[in-house]
């Protein structure tokens, strides 16, 4: 059994029950299936060529543990930062398999990036790419690139995670394309591989995919015409997970149409897969503290708090909420909210749940954006982190203690 399944009234995910994960290790607690994360990156990696590459994206989830294996199974990797590179590289991933995305790139992480020859820098503006060429002078070696594209297009999704729109801070518009490559082209310290675009993410349209995909086509058409030999087409990543059942796309038909796309002209294909990876692979697992009751609504309290789990509040996500152990009571309509001192400290509105005070409650798909976004807010510590493969149970990451809280500051 792989990811989350039901027997006999009781949550499991692979072999292990909830239930008796909850008891050993308390709550809140983020679990993780190795298996279903593996079956999700098998699910890319067995849709395209030899020679295309598949790059997780790293700021879904960055717990080292489940970068080892990704690592292990031939994923590239997707990051944005600098300390995510570290990561990759202490994790095993070899630097031709990584891409340094984002904005707002330091010239120490450049400097990092440049020095590890990672396979591509993905350059977002003309005054990064200055900066780019200032850096890699003065180490005397070229620096791999590739152009980010702002293709002007909406993935149709909450505004907070649509990258592709010409508001955004990512990318150059295609009036700016051509001048750039030429500047880069000029100054001898970048070796340009191709060209990159990133629409955003939980994209269930396959047509959005497309018309980007025939824009960086176009662009890069254009370009081999001028003289420069492109490799690779970077498509991001962005394909959406049902989180309340929505109408997940098939990742194989899109990779195929894609993959036909760019055959004849030989381009390879890079993705920057994240959520559609690391998404449903997790739960977090909380206990009810207090069911409280107004003239209005049924409040359920739980252990977890939006600092635990900022999705829900940051960006009004829909999660679904299930009791890890049937029970017989009377199924009430609960409003499921934290115990974090902010109104928007809320898990899910008008949940139907059978629940007692003590009965634990399953957060699902919250294998992305989950811990890697936790906080310390009200100085509530970090949850642990455990990784399930089949009946094997790993630490992944200890619950913080009050030292770890007091360290940075005590420590100066």
């Amino acid at each position: 059994m792989k990811g989350l399944n039901r027997i006999e009234g009781k949550l499991f995910i692979d072999e292990v029950s909830l239930e008796d994960l909850a008891k050993e290790y308390g709550t809140p607690v983020y679990v993780y299936s190795g298996s279903k994360l593996k079956e999700n990156l098998n699910g890319y990696l067995s849709s395209v060529r030899e020679e295309d590459k598949v790059c997780y994206s790293v700021k879904s989830n960055s717990n080292i543990h489940l970068l080892e294996l990704l690592a292990d199974l031939g994923s590239g990797f997707d990051v944005v930062s600098g300390n995510e590179l570290r990561k990759c590289l202490e994790a095993g991933a070899k630097p031709e398999d990584i891409v340094f995305s984002g904005v707002g790139k330091t010239e120490e992480e450049l400097v990092l990036a440049i020095k590890e020859n990672i396979f591509s820098i993905n350059i977002e503006s003309e005054e990064e790419l200055d900066r780019i060429i200032k850096t890699a002078k003065g180490l005397e070696k070229k620096a791999q690139c590739m152009i980010r594209i702002n293709p002007d297009i909406s993935s149709e999704s909450h505004p907070y995670i649509q990258t592709g729109l010409k508001t955004s801070k990512f990318g150059i518009l295609r009036e700016g394309v051509d001048s750039l490559v030429e500047k880069a082209s000029k100054s001898g310290f970048i070796n340009l591989k191709g060209i990159a675009s990133h629409v955003g993410s939980q994209i269930f349209n396959k047509e959005l995919i497309i018309e980007n995909l025939n824009l960086l086509i176009e662009i890069a058409n254009n370009l081999i015409r001028q003289g420069h030999a492109l490799n690779y087409i970077d498509l991001g990543g962005g394909l959406g997970i049902s989180y309340q059942e929505e109408k997940e796309l098939k990742l194989k038909e899109v990779l195929e149409e894609v993959i036909s796309k760019l055959e004849p002209l030989n381009l390879n294909l890079l993705l920057e897969p994240g959520r559609s990876i690391s998404g449903n692979t997790g739960v977090l697992l909380s206990k009810i503290e207090y069911l409280k009751k107004t003239s209005d609504l049924n409040f359920a309290v739980i252990d977890s708090g939006m600092n635990d789990f900022l999705r829900p509040s940051l960006y009004q996500a829909w999660h679904n909420i299930s009791v890890v152990v049937t029970n017989n009571q009377k199924e009430l309509s609960y409003k499921v909210v934290g115990p974090v001192c902010e109104s928007g400290d809320t898990f899910g509105e008008d949940r139907m749940l059978s629940i007692d005070e003590d009965s634990i409650l399953a957060i699902h798909d919250a294998g992305a954006y989950g811990h890697v976004m936790s906080s310390n807010y009200n100085s509530r510590l970090r949850p642990p982190e455990l990784l399930v493969e089949g009946q094997e149970i790993k630490v992944i990451r200890r619950r913080e203690v009050f030292d770890d809280l007091l360290r940075q500051e005590r420590d100066v």
